[in-house]
């Protein structure tokens, strides 16, 4: 069944809005630190991880990567000395990505311009309750799809 007129406007403002905010930060990222939101993306989710370390399945499935993906991402952040790849702690057959203390630092110097861009972006232009609001929104649709 087709999308009404309305539902069309709202499925395609949401679709481009979404990749207008991501391209942005990439943007951002790329011209300040030289790197894509999808490597700050990794090396952030393992700065709020304790002990900065998460199994490679773990970390694919939170930054939505493939686990070829993921290896291939991890493997450009080993070369630039911001994570290491090591068996795990408690279970010697799995690979866990580690931040290493250069990819702590590294985190801690970008994250001040991506979370300047961030607050301009989505908190000056939608104000915090509707900032709340479409978070709220966003996060029905993301458990929707939710293969749990």
């Amino acid at each position: 069944m087709a999308l009404n007129r309305s539902e069309l406007r709202i499925w395609l403002t949401l679709v481009e809005g979404v990749t207008a905010l991501l391209d942005a930060l990439d943007r951002q990222l790329r011209k300040d630190a030289g790197m894509s939101h999808d490597d700050y993306r990794i090396l952030s989710r393992l700065h709020r991880e304790p002990g900065r370390r998460l199994r490679m399945s773990v970390l694919a499935g939170e930054v939505g990567f493939s686990p070829s993906r993921l290896s291939h991402a991890v493997g450009r952040l080993e070369g630039e000395g911001w994570v290491s790849r090591t068996p795990g702690e408690t279970d010697r057959r799995v690979v866990e990505a580690g931040l290493t203390d250069a990819g702590v630092d590294r985190v801690r110097e970008v994250s001040v311009g991506h979370l300047d861009q961030v607050r301009h972006l989505v908190f000056e232009t939608l104000g915090q309750e509707r900032a709340r609001e479409t978070a709220d929104a966003l996060d029905q649709i993301r458990r929707a799809t939710s293969p749990n």
